[in-house]
């Protein structure tokens, strides 16, 4: 194990303790890719990744007095040399982050003139202060970056702090630093151009340049598991896309190899940069995703947002045979309906769904309006679209005049109440003949066919034909020879004639 990291302070000069094996000439056009996160978890899996794919990186690592010392194994440098990579480490505590002056203007200068950036909060245990620090560090890194930006977040981190700065709450964290500078309140609010943001699901794994790393859970056993690192290398990419209160991602999980691997691929331009935020998660597989397929999965994306699918909420199949009358009582029953209870109309504070419309033949648009200064502002907009196969539920820009002229990433106010309400507008929808149910084929079970019983007993010989001739059923009798009674019946009613 090579020892590559150690908690030290500055005090008039900074001198951080580089680490690692640089292999090949540094003035070969390679890619320098700076990467500022705590000990572990998804930093170094991002910074391992970027050095093996051939690029010069410096780890900033952030950390505290709790913080494990990071240590990566001979085979993980060992790799990053074959590959003519490069990786070196610096880092500094939060006390040292701030009380500023040399210590924070020297994080720049070590990390000089990077082609890519990559930042991440995984490892700071949600501590604000912590966090405040990793932001002050990048910031600061950021400033002579010119090339891609990744912006590593879990489902609901930052979040809740764009909204913040609004209420006047931005300088809460920066009172925790004294003289420092003003810290912006999100990881995408350091970065000097417009980043690129990969959410992720509930984290899991240890990266494998780790010394703690093992295939294995609870290590070698007579009966070996295998850990989820390996039973679950498939890989999926979406949209990112807030549904109700929650991320939709937010449910699901992720490897911290996948999510570390897919900010190198970024980072490093090794797969273009999508336009929007995107969340990735980890499913069932033991085949390790290539680079072929994780450019099939972020094409795929850009074609969902291209299309404008990316932002979808809501989907019921069924079938519809005119979609205007539905689309019709969508917004003159249903909408109106929905928009009168009590979980909308008690909303008394910002903005609410106000108004349901026909905008084009099977087309529904709800509107969200707030008052501000006496006038009504449209912030968002949920497009209901009915056609022959189902009702599709999305989410829209505002008014772009006003500022909300982007789909707002976060839910609207009242949005989980009218996605949770549509799905029994469908069923409404069969039970008033305006739409159909699909009916579910049955598969056909094959007739299976039954065994011939099988006997125990052996034939002794062969049968006598005699016995064999004979048949098994008697083919002759009275019936089938035509034989008559020999004498008739006497008949009750011809004797007692007879007899008068």
């Amino acid at each position: 194990i090579i020892s590559a990291f150690a908690l030290f302070a500055w005090s008039d000069a900074f001198v951080p303790r580089s680490t690692g094996l640089r292999h090949g000439d540094l003035s070969l056009q390679m890619s320098s890719v700076v990467v500022v996160s705590p000990p572990g978890g998804v930093g170094e899996v991002a910074a391992v990744k970027a050095a093996c794919l051939g690029s010069s990186v410096r780890w900033f690592v952030v950390s505290d007095s709790t913080s494990p010392s990071v240590s990566l194994t001979s085979q993980a440098m060992q790799r990053i040399g074959d590959t003519k990579g490069s990786l070196e480490l610096a880092g500094a505590s939060v006390e040292d982050l701030q009380a500023g002056g040399d210590a924070l203007s020297a994080v720049s200068k070590w990390t000089g003139d990077a082609s890519a950036l990559i930042c991440t909060y995984d490892g700071s245990d949600s501590d604000m202060e912590f966090q405040a620090g990793l932001r002050l560090a990048t910031q600061q890194a950021a400033m002579k970056v010119g090339g891609p930006q990744v912006v590593v977040l879990g489902a609901d981190e930052d979040l809740d702090a764009e909204s913040s700065s609004e209420d006047g709450v931005a300088g809460l964290v920066g009172s925790l630093f004294g003289s420092a500078p003003k810290i912006p309140d999100t990881l995408v609010q350091c970065l000097s151009t417009n980043p690129c943001v990969v959410r992720h699901g509930e984290l899991f794994g240890l990266p494998e340049s780790s010394s703690d790393f093992s295939p294995f859970v609870g290590g070698p056993r007579r009966e070996p598991m295998i850990a989820d690192e390996y039973s679950m290398r498939g890989v999926r990419v979406d949209p990112f896309v807030v549904s109700g209160n929650v991320m939709a991602s937010s449910s699901l999980k992720s490897c911290r190899h996948a999510v570390g691997e897919a900010a190198a691929l970024l980072a490093t331009g090794a797969i273009a940069a999508p336009s929007e935020p995107i969340s990735i998660s980890s499913q069932s597989g033991v085949e390790e995703c290539d680079l072929d397929q994780w450019k099939e999965e972020f094409t795929r994306v850009e074609e969902l947002v291209s299309s404008g699918k990316a932002s979808q909420l809501f989907n019921e199949e069924m079938i519809v045979e005119d979609t205007e009358r539905l689309g019709e009582w969508l917004a003159t029953k249903w909408a109106p309906a929905v928009m009168r209870t009590y979980d909308i109309a008690a909303i008394r504070i910002g903005a609410r769904p106000v108004y349901a419309s026909v905008t084009g033949p099977g087309q529904v648009e709800i509107v969200w309006q707030e008052l501000k200064d006496f006038q009504s502002i449209v912030i968002g907009k949920m497009r209901l679209e009915v056609d022959e196969s189902g009702i599709t539920a999305t989410r829209e820009a505002g008014d772009a005049s006003q500022g909300f002229g982007s789909v707002s990433k976060k839910p609207l106010p009242g949005e989980d109440v009218l996605v949770r309400r549509l799905a029994e507008a469908a069923s409404q929808a069969i039970e008033k003949g305006l739409a159909k149910k699909i009916l579910k084929k049955k598969p056909v079970k094959a007739p299976v066919q039954a065994a011939a019983p099988l006997s125990s007993l052996q034939s002794s010989g062969n049968v006598s034909d005699e016995l064999g001739d004979q048949p098994t059923s008697p083919a002759t009798g009275p019936r089938q020879a035509g034989a008559r009674r020999s004498k008739e019946r006497s008949r009750r009613g011809k004797k007692s004639s007879q007899s008068s």
